[in-house]
C-alpha cells in the first residue's frame, strides 16, 4: 500500500465525489449462508439490478425455492447444477463455467471444510482455501461473501479499484485498493462495508452520467 498521502488523496476524492453523508451498508444475507452464496458468485461482472431483476432476482427465486430456509451449503452442495440455473432463470458464466455450477461446487468444497451454515463462517485460512480451490471463483468474492454474511470488510472489484486509481493517480492492485479503502474508512470511523457501498455507488454513477 501506498504512504499516508495516497490515504489522504482518497480521503480528498470521497470528499469530493461520495460526500460526507453515507449511504447505509445495505446489510447482505446474515444467517442466510447459501443467499450469501449466490450473491457473491452471479455479482461478478453483473449488474445487481433490482429487487426483481439482476443479482437480487437470483436470490430472490433461489430463496422462494427453498421455501426461505437457505442457511445449508450441504444441501445446495447436493443439487444439480442444470436445475439450479433453470431455478434462478441464470445461466451466464464466469471463468467458461454456469455460474451456478460455480455455486454448487463451491457450496460443496466449503462443506467438506465444515462451513455448512452461516454461524460455521470465521474466515479461517482453510475455509478461504476451499473456496478458492473452485475454479471461477477468487479473493475479491471471498471478501464480498463475508461481507454479506455480516463481516466487514472491502470488495475491491472493477469500481472500487478504478475509484482509487483515479484518486491516487497511479495503478493499485486490488489487494491496494482494498487497503487503501479500509485505511479511509478507519480515518472517517466507519465501517469498511459502508464505506466500501458508498464508493460503488458514486463510481457506477457516474459512470452512468458520462455515458
Amino acid at each position: 500500500m501506498g504512504g499516508d498521502g495516497d490515504v489522504d488523496r482518497l480521503l480528498a476524492s470521497i470528499d469530493r465525489r461520495v460526500g460526507q453523508d453515507l449511504p447505509a451498508w445495505p446489510g447482505g444475507w446474515p444467517g442466510q449462508i447459501e443467499a450469501a452464496l449466490f450473491d457473491a458468485v452471479f455479482s461478478m461482472q453483473a449488474r445487481y439490478g433490482g429487487s426483481t431483476t439482476g443479482v437480487r432476482a437470483v436470490v430472490a427465486r433461489w430463496r422462494d425455492h427453498r421455501g426461505g430456509q437457505v442457511d445449508d451449503l450441504a444441501e445446495l452442495a447436493a443439487a444439480d447444477p442444470e436445475a439450479v440455473a433453470d431455478i434462478v432463470r441464470n445461466r451466464a458464466k464466469a471463468s467458461r463455467r454456469l455460474k451456478a455450477a460455480i455455486v454448487v461446487e463451491a457450496a460443496g468444497a466449503l462443506a467438506n471444510a465444515g462451513l455448512i451454515h452461516a454461524a460455521d463462517f470465521t474466515g479461517h485460512p482453510d475455509q478461504r482455501r476451499a473456496y478458492l480451490s473452485v475454479r471461477g471463483s477468487g479473493p475479491v468474492t471471498w471478501t464480498y461473501f463475508g461481507m454479506l454474511l455480516g463481516v466487514s470488510g472491502v470488495k475491491a472489484d472493477t469500481w472500487i479499484v478504478r475509484f482509487v486509481r483515479d484518486a491516487v493517480g497511479r495503478s493499485v492492485t486490488p489487494t491496494e485498493a482494498e487497503a487503501l479503502v479500509s485505511a479511509a474508512a478507519a480515518e472517517l470511523s466507519v465501517p469498511d462495508s459502508q464505506l466500501d457501498h458508498a464508493i460503488w455507488q458514486a463510481a457506477r454513477s457516474s459512470a452512468r452520467r458520462s455515458r
